[in-house]
């Protein structure tokens, strides 16, 4: 095993493998998609990929965090841009479901066709919960200590229903601004006002 210390040699390994994998997502879609095509796309043996990779759930979960890692730092920083909780809660949660929108893997993962495995894959695992937690849950922490929204909130439990939501609107939620509007409405008259202070 590697030490943090030294250089990670697998870094570049992985990343290809990941590129890879994603370019047969979008070719074959994630459930036809076989560890033989990744191996083939990245120009390495099928061996290698095992090493990496136990098997293609493994495959699609890292490439779902590496693409939510790789948004969490613009993420922070829009939220943190805006003048109230209540804007950033609306407005933050509307980024995210358009982030996952444009996104093709994501879209592809929480589409129809898709969805027993992206049920398994983020739900069941936590996955989702926890990248949902690690964006949100110092926003929230720090509103909670500052009076902003109730104290009494279960943080885990609320970025638990903001994954579901944002999961269940990546995959209904039409590009037109009318749509995009009446979500923003729903949010700001029935979620935004439970999480305020009475």
């Amino acid at each position: 095993m590697t030490s943090k210390t030294e250089p990670d040699a697998s870094t570049d390994v992985t990343i290809a493998i990941l590129n890879a994998a994603e370019s047969c997502f979008e070719r074959f879609g994630m459930t036809k998609t076989t560890m033989a095509d990744v191996a083939r796309a990245a120009k390495i043996s099928r061996a290698t990929v095992y090493r990496y990779f136990t098997d293609r759930e493994a495959l699609i979960t890292a490439s779902i965090v590496r693409r939510a890692q790789v948004n969490m730092g613009p993420a922070r920083a829009f939220i943190a841009s805006l003048p109230t909780i209540e804007e950033q809660i609306v407005e933050g949660i509307c980024r995210d479901v358009q982030s996952g929108r444009q996104d093709p893997v994501v879209n592809m993962l929480v589409s129809p066709e898709e969805m027993e495995l992206s049920t398994k894959l983020l739900n069941e695992s936590g996955k989702a919960i926890e990248l949902t937690y690690e964006l949100w849950g110092p926003i929230f922490s720090d509103a909670q200590d500052n009076g902003k929204i109730r104290a009494d909130l279960d943080l885990r439990l609320l970025c638990e229903w903001i994954s579901e939501i944002e999961i269940m609107y990546i995959s209904a939620l039409t590009d037109d601004d009318a749509a995009l509007d009446r979500f923003k409405y729903k949010m700001r008259h029935f979620f935004v006002p439970a999480l305020l202070p009475h």
